[in-house]
């Protein structure tokens, strides 16, 4: 299809446009200028700008097969209605989709409520005060012949982006983590790639009328997701609550709303109806240790393959990581190659084959994190080959509770990761303790 995509140059409609042009549609994206974007992936531009709903005439031509409605609400209600009516007009009669976008939010706070449905009445918080009636006026589009659909995502994350990189920097900025409300506040939250995936659903084969809620996880607790972007930020330090009338001093008093509002909200509906399968990292696993925490690469190119291959070696570094916090020594074991390989342990222990490695594991590490453990951070990574790489970790001594034990030195741990039958594992390992 071809589609016409408002908010193309934003944080949620590139990853829209990735994943329409990876499954073989057009995208045609109004932009405000008709400056040149190289790299975007678009068939075409045309000129229009949301907040003028009048710039918006021809914009839907005969040849667009579907619309989606990505560019944030302009804050008046009359010139968002004149937007959709300028949209919406020229597919009447035709049943092509247009696909609106709202949000979470106008459920208001879900209190006992465990994963709410589409099927829940909406109680907008004040910063979406109007967004149900936009969302009903464009469901009327069906009664003119029109497949309309509303999406509400959950909290976007992913791809550095979203609220939660707010979190991340004001930890940095703080020098605490912090987040906002109450100790018990939830979020659905849905990663920009899975909810992309959605929106391509929902404009392929969605049925007129429907509404889907965009969630990966339906309540993940936000005190966790400030301890994650903490660590993001390089600050491992307890995450402190902050009163909604403190944050409204940063962020005004409808943002701080709702940074502070509680949800449980199910994105199940859309996995049964329209096979929709997020399978992205969760939140916080996304904060520890993907694209909010920049890695060096060297020795290979720019793109989605090294972008991959790094993830992958992340992964094996958490699995490092989770395994040594929670005493698994089989998991522990499961990151090392089978065939001959080495590791010196902090201490100078030499070990050869995977038979010491193991020995030793199986002695050592049972009981070893009664007190304290520690975090892996990946900082560097060099490729020797396509499927042989150099990774320089950053190890530092944590509590329990994730805040750092400063009277202790942090590690250096330095592993060739070698790819074999699509996995990569360690095939040699040196632990180095940094001293003063």
């Amino acid at each position: 299809m071809k589609v016409l995509l408002t908010g193309a140059t934003g944080y949620i409609g590139s990853a829209v446009t990735d994943h329409l042009v990876a499954v073989g549609h057009q995208v045609v994206a109004l932009t405000r200028s008709a400056e040149p974007q190289p790299g975007r992936g678009w068939h075409a531009q045309v000129v229009g700008d949301t907040a003028d709903p009048a710039s918006l005439a021809g914009a839907v031509t005969p040849e667009i097969e579907a619309v989606i409605h990505l560019a944030p609400p302009s804050g008046d209600v009359d010139v968002d209605i004149a937007v959709i009516e300028a949209l919406a007009a020229p597919l009447r009669g035709t049943r092509r989709p247009f696909v609106y976008t709202s949000g979470v939010w106008v459920l208001g706070a879900t209190g006992d409520a465990q994963e709410v449905g589409e099927e829940t009445p909406t109680d907008p918080i004040d910063i979406v005060g109007y967004r149900p009636h936009i969302e009903r006026r464009v469901l009327a589009e069906v009664a003119e012949g029109v497949r309309a659909v509303v999406v509400r995502p959950g909290i976007v994350y992913g791809r550095g982006g979203g609220i939660p990189a707010i979190l991340v920097d004001r930890a940095r900025q703080q020098g605490t983590p912090e987040y906002y409300g109450v100790e018990g506040v939830r979020w659905p939250t849905v990663h920009v790639d899975d909810l992309a995936e959605l929106f391509v659903a929902a404009v392929e084969r969605a049925e007129p009328g429907t509404v889907w809620h965009g969630v990966g996880e339906s309540a993940v607790p936000v005190r966790d997701l400030a301890r994650a972007a903490g660590r993001a930020a390089g600050v491992l330090a307890a995450p402190q609550v902050v009163p909604v009338e403190q944050a409204a001093e940063v962020f005004g008093p409808l943002f701080a709303e709702a940074l502070a509002l509680d949800q449980s909200v199910s994105g199940a509906a859309a996995r049964t109806a329209l096979g929709w399968q997020p399978g992205r990292p969760g939140a916080v696993a996304e904060l520890t240790t993907g694209s909010y925490r920049p890695v060096e690469v060297f020795g290979a190119p720019e793109g989605p393959e090294t972008d991959a291959a790094v993830a992958a070696i992340r992964r094996v570094v958490a699995e490092v990581e989770q395994a040594q916090q929670n005493e698994l020594v089989d998991r522990f074991l499961s990151v090392f190659r089978r065939q001959e390989p080495v590791w010196t342990t902090g201490h100078g222990k030499r070990l050869s084959g995977f038979e010491e490695i193991e020995t030793f594991t199986r002695k050592v590490l049972p009981g070893a994190m009664a007190e304290s453990t520690a975090v892996y951070d990946v900082e560097r990574v060099l490729f020797l080959k396509p499927d042989v790489a150099a990774v320089n970790v950053r190890q530092q001594p944590v509590r329990h509770d994730g805040t750092r034990i400063t009277d202790r030195p942090e590690g250096r741990p330095f592993y060739i990761l070698v790819k074999e039958d699509g996995t990569w594992r360690v095939g040699a390992a040196q632990n180095t303790v940094v001293a003063d």
